[in-house]
């Protein structure tokens, strides 16, 4: 039987059940679409139900337990009874990273996976997935991918990777290929911090709901909430929703782009914002 997990956010879980124990989810969205605080829920899911979390992110450890406490979710506790460990990607790259093209060195997956294997983790976030996979040239992208979400596979922990929207043909090489390996994507968006919308673009073994727009918003003490005007069902979508297997296309036609350089960096809308090491 194939085994899920609450991903802690109710407007999803109560249409798909969860997420797939063991496996990676994928979240993407520019900039104040809510991925950060998607990851608190995540990781307060965990909690509620008596497991070990690691958070990995550009927030200082001490930053990351003000914003947990200011969305009615306090880590504080669980980092202390050891049940939550909270890492800074500050501790992992160095101060002279480029800020466009963050890669981290071998050794830090080594070190996150004996952190994650010896204190018995079972959800990680990392928030934002992108230094482990921004590698140039592009080339060697695909290769590099599958080589990570497999070694994730083989960590034995639930885990949502957050990415920034993508807005290079090479930045969308690595989304697109990323969906491919991670059985459930998620896309957020925003209209000036209003009018907040999830969509699950990929979700391994459904056809339903796929694409359909779920309206949230996000209140301080509270983190992802239904809208006033909601109820616990999603709204339907405009139209027809075209889908191929499993995966509902959610981008309009287009112009073919031109084959990505290898000269060109990898854009997203944003970066990892590292903490001043001084």
């Amino acid at each position: 039987m194939i085994d899920k997990t609450r991903l802690g956010i109710p407007l999803f879980d109560d249409v798909f059940g969860g997420v797939y124990r063991n496996r990676q989810v994928l979240c993407c969205g520019r900039a104040g679409s809510g991925k950060s605080i998607l990851g608190l829920h995540f990781i307060h899911q965990a909690l509620v139900e008596g497991d070990r979390a690691l958070l990995l992110s550009g927030y200082r450890a001490a930053d990351a337990l003000i914003v947990s406490e200011s969305f009615g979710m306090p880590f504080a506790d669980a980092v202390a009874s050891g049940q939550l460990v909270l890492l800074e990607y500050a501790s992992l790259i160095t101060e002279n990273a480029s800020s466009h093209n963050i890669l981290l060195p071998p050794q830090a997956f080594e070190e996150l996976q004996e952190t994650i294997e010896s204190q018995s983790i079972r959800r990680v976030v990392l928030d934002t997935v992108l230094p482990w996979l921004a590698i140039q040239p592009i080339s060697r992208l695909v290769q590099h991918l599958y080589s990570f979400v497999h070694a994730l596979d083989r960590i034995g922990a639930t885990v949502l990777l957050t990415l920034p929207k993508p807005v290079s043909n090479a930045a969308f090489l690595l989304k697109n290929k990323l969906d491919d390996l991670c059985p459930v994507s998620i896309t957020l968006d925003h209209t000036n911090q209003a009018d907040r919308v999830m969509r699950v673009s990929k979700y391994l073994g459904e056809i339903q709901n796929l694409s359909t727009p779920m309206p949230f918003a996000i209140h301080s003490g509270k983190g992802f909430v239904l809208p006033a005007d909601q109820t616990s069902s999603p709204v339907p979508p405009p139209g027809p929703a075209a889908s191929v297997g499993n995966r509902a296309s959610t981008q309009p036609p287009a112009k073919p782009a031109a084959p990505a350089s290898p000269k060109k960096p990898i854009a997203f809308s944003s970066v990892v914002r590292m903490p001043d090491q001084r």
